[in-house]
């Protein structure tokens, strides 16, 4: 039981002792912990595991449910069949208004903006349906991790008997998660995160508010969910001319915060366990910077926040949850995830419009993506092969054949000067560069205009 409540605070940040009997002890622990994992490729002739049928059935069963339990991202999106022409599927409307200047305008002084919110919204009267397909056009450019499901899956029917009617069991349960088209995108026994896009990037990044409600199936059965940060919700005004002064005057540092995120959360997600912001500015700290200090028995080192983070695959991409330890995140990531966590329990457990029953359990994180590229590959060229050296009869044979002499004689031909023009040709051009042997090399370029 101990350990199982040491990796929840180890998981959720929190920092615990680990009971020793010396400090040195301590210290090995520490330096255990802070080792990087060992790698190793195994043989062809070690691959081949013979004792595996006589194993019992139920350990063969999790074996070849391990092999498709990798966790996954999968990218998705509410498609409406939004035209921008015209308007038609969108469920949205365009918001700036500031939960600020709806609380001055209050008359009942309602302090905190989500209360003034839920006191203000009316369920929607009309509805939009829609429904979720894959982020990208084409199979090519999809990197999400169900492509390499759907291989693993084929791999399997065709193994044996065993592995198929186990391929056939996972993807015919009920918590599997599929499109409407049937197509198979996370099996229940995985933990898979959905990368949802529910609105155009253009809107997610300003602010909106929902005015017709949406009817899309799949949505109750995500229980993960990620979402694209956007850095333009911190990005200061730029400073404009006063017209009273026509000095630039600094402008307040304004947070756009993106309220339409904890609303379609608690409306549309309410089996919602876990809750990422995806931040492609993230990068990892070099060893030396992450590595703490040996000076004064580690005092002062910033311990980890997670020693095993989650990590999820997509293509040639992985997604890995980060911390302050080994990430360079920036403090405003925190402070928005922070934010948004407090407001989206506050919503849930206020909002008649609420589906989510438990929202104080969701967890909040932040995931960085780092791609997997290989060395570009050099180009091979094959082998030269040596000119053979011969006898010279061929040069003594082309000297005599008759295309050697036809070529000497047009270089010969083409060594002579040309011979002058006469006269009459040369009369109509005001200037004639190359004069008569009897004329001179002097050029006169007057011209005389009669009056």
């Amino acid at each position: 039981m101990a350990a199982t409540d040491r990796d929840n605070d180890a998981q959720h940040g929190i920092a615990f002792q680990i009971p020793a009997s010396s400090p040195a002890d301590a210290e090995v622990f520490s330096e255990r912990m802070e080792e990087p994992p060992i790698k190793f490729e195994i043989p062809d002739n070690c691959r081949t595991f013979s004792p595996f049928p006589r194993l019992p059935p139920e350990l063969r069963h999790q074996i070849w449910e391990a092999t498709l339990t990798t966790p996954g991202m999968h990218f998705l999106k509410v498609d409406t069949e939004y035209e921008p022409s015209s308007g038609h599927g969108r469920w949205w409307i365009r918001d700036f208004s500031s939960p600020h200047d709806l609380i001055e305008d209050d008359d009942d002084e309602i302090a905190d903006p989500v209360a003034l919110e839920v006191k203000r919204e009316s369920r929607p009267i009309s509805v939009q349906y829609g429904s979720l397909r894959p982020l990208y056009p084409t199979r090519q450019a999809d990197i999400s991790y169900y492509t390499s499901l759907h291989q693993q899956l084929a791999k399997l029917s065709v193994t044996c008997n065993e592995a198929a009617a186990i391929a056939k069991s996972l993807a015919c349960r009920s918590d599997t998660f599929r499109l409407d088209n049937g197509r198979i995108i996370s099996l229940g026994c995985s933990s898979d995160v959905i990368y949802l896009e529910y609105v155009p990037p253009d809107v997610f990044e300003s602010g909106f508010r929902f005015f017709r409600s949406l009817h899309c199936e799949g949505l109750d059965q995500i229980r993960k969910v990620a979402v694209r940060y956007c850095h333009k919700w911190n990005e200061q005004p730029t400073p404009r001319r006063c017209p009273n002064c026509g000095q630039l005057h600094p402008s307040p540092d304004v947070v756009k915060h993106p309220n339409h995120i904890y609303r379609f959360l608690a409306q549309y997600l309410p089996n919602l366990e876990q809750f990422y912001f995806v931040d492609y500015f993230i990068l990892r700290k070099t060893d030396t910077a992450s590595q703490p200090t040996r000076e004064g028995n580690d005092l002062g080192a910033k311990p980890r926040a997670n020693p095993h983070p989650r990590t999820f695959q997509g293509g040639n991409r992985t997604y890995c949850e980060v911390n302050d330890h080994d990430w360079n995140v920036r403090p405003v990531v925190w402070e928005m995830k922070s934010w948004l966590q407090e407001q989206f329990v506050k919503y849930a457990k206020t909002s008649k419009l609420s589906k989510h029953r438990n929202p104080e359990k969701v967890q909040f994180g932040v995931l960085a993506c780092e791609w997997t590229v290989g060395p570009p590959a050099e180009a091979t060229r094959g082998p030269i092969t040596p000119v053979k050296k011969g006898h010279n009869k061929r040069r003594l044979s082309e000297d005599h054949s008759p295309s050697r002499s036809r070529r000497l004689n047009i270089q010969r031909a083409s060594a002579t000067p040309p011979q002058n023009l006469p006269q009459e040709a040369t009369r109509g051009f005001a200037f004639v560069f190359g004069a008569q042997e009897e004329a001179s090399n002097e050029f006169d370029f007057t011209i005389s205009i009669p009056l």
